[in-house]
């Protein structure tokens, strides 16, 4: 045998063995892990953190589906004498018992779920860092417009207080008591400016109603926050991880093969190449049974944070459902509001118009239109900030929440 074909020879039989005994059988991505990590990246692809996790998922998914066909492969060479060399290759393949194979492949299994669920947590985290100043921007710039539009009325009856005072139509006091109430008012109602961030992934909340009323069902909370929020799927996939590897600590509690040695050894002074091998045999002395002991520990503990998570969860969902629920449920007073606010300010620009009434008066009216707009949009503002915590306790998008009559949610 030459040397060429005799290394191929031993490294062929190494890969034999290893793929028969020793590789859990390649997986492939299941759809539903492609559509939760479609949709943890929704909104925050671009995010550098989530894209670190994804490639995360894509490093997890490869190490469960690429086969070890050899665990380690080792080349020694010698030079004894001037005339004399020495060298030997040797392949190291790893047997192992069905029932360990079984509990590496729900090993390797349980860690791409993980990273799914980190993806997914890091995703609602972000999300939900951006939900807030989302809310707040946006409830901002409308409360800029609103008052840019009372400053532009304000001043307007302004320049009329000046023109009658200086007519004599008002007297002084009068005149000087208006400007100043005036002044007053624009200054202490001007919003502060705060800019849209980079990326805005939320709404204010109509006032519409929408056709029938959120679910507020503990019961069905509970169950939500327990399908849907990633912080428990990773504790529960956590948990199946240490499920695995107890299971696999058991099966390497009894007696077993361990490895193959697969070599081939040429001498220079020597024309014939020799192929050989080693088989171990290992019978352990209880310490895997430790081992399982404390996986099943860790197990208790990972099902307990789960548990405690949904608790919190639950509690803080159920007030957002219901600050979203009074919110929907007042929509025909948020809409009369709005209404009265346009027939004020209609009354109050054909009053300006025809001077017909002192500017004092039509100030109060606008003052009171601007007061209405702003507790509308208040309340939309807390709303908005209701959908981004019933986001981040739940996992779920609030417009995705059942209301009655409606379907349920989708599985996850």
């Amino acid at each position: 045998m030459s040397k060429p074909s005799a290394l191929a020879h031993c490294l062929a039989a190494a890969a034999f063995a290893a793929s028969g005994c020793a590789t859990p059988e390649p997986t492939v991505l299941l759809s539903d892990q492609r559509e939760r990590i479609a949709r943890a990246q929704r909104d925050v692809a671009e995010d550098p953190v989530v894209q670190a996790h994804v490639a995360g998922v894509e490093a997890a998914r490869i190490r469960e589906e690429a086969p070890m066909l050899v665990d380690e492969l080792e080349l020694r060479v010698r030079n004894d004498y001037i005339d004399e060399h020495q060298l030997r290759v040797t392949a190291r393949v790893p047997l192992n018992a069905p029932p360990e194979l079984r509990a590496q492949r729900g090993v390797l299994a349980a860690e791409t779920d993980i990273a799914i669920s980190r993806l997914e947590e890091i995703s609602l985290e972000r999300r939900s860092e951006l939900c807030f100043p989302s809310v707040e921007a946006l409830a901002a710039r409308d409360r800029g417009a609103l008052y840019t539009d009372y400053v532009d009325r304000r001043e307007a009856l302004l320049v009329w207080n000046d023109d009658w005072r200086r007519a004599g139509t008002i007297d002084e006091l009068r005149g000087a008591r208006f400007e100043l109430e005036s002044r007053i008012r624009l200054a202490s109602w001007e919003p502060a400016a705060i800019p849209l961030p980079e990326r805005v992934v939320t709404a204010l909340p109509g006032i519409e109603s929408p056709e029938g009323a959120l679910v507020r069902d503990p019961d069905l909370v509970q169950d939500t926050v327990r399908r849907h929020h990633p912080s428990v799927a990773m504790r529960r996939a956590t948990a199946e991880r240490y499920r695995a590897l107890a299971e696999r600590a058991r099966a390497r509690n009894q007696p077993r093969l361990k490895f193959l040695d697969v070599s081939y050894e040429h001498r220079s002074d020597d024309d014939d190449d020799g192929v050989g091998g080693q088989l171990a045999f290992e019978i352990p002395l209880g310490g895997e049974r430790a081992n399982a002991s404390r996986y099943e520990a860790l197990i208790r503990r990972e099902d307990g944070q789960a548990q405690g998570i949904v608790g919190e969860q639950v509690t803080r969902s159920l007030r957002a459902l219901d600050d979203l629920h009074a919110f929907e449920a007042r929509s025909e007073s948020w809409q009369n509001l709005l209404r009265l606010a346009d027939e004020a300010e209609d009354i109050a620009d054909r009053w300006w118009q025809s001077r017909i009434a002192k500017p004092g008066d039509v100030a109060a009216l606008l003052d009171d239109a601007f007061r209405a707009r702003s507790t509308v949009l208040d309340a939309r503002e807390r709303a908005g900030n209701a959908h981004c915590t019933l986001l981040a306790m739940t996992g779920v998008e609030p417009e995705a929440w059942p209301r009655e009559r409606a379907q349920p949610l989708p599985e996850p």
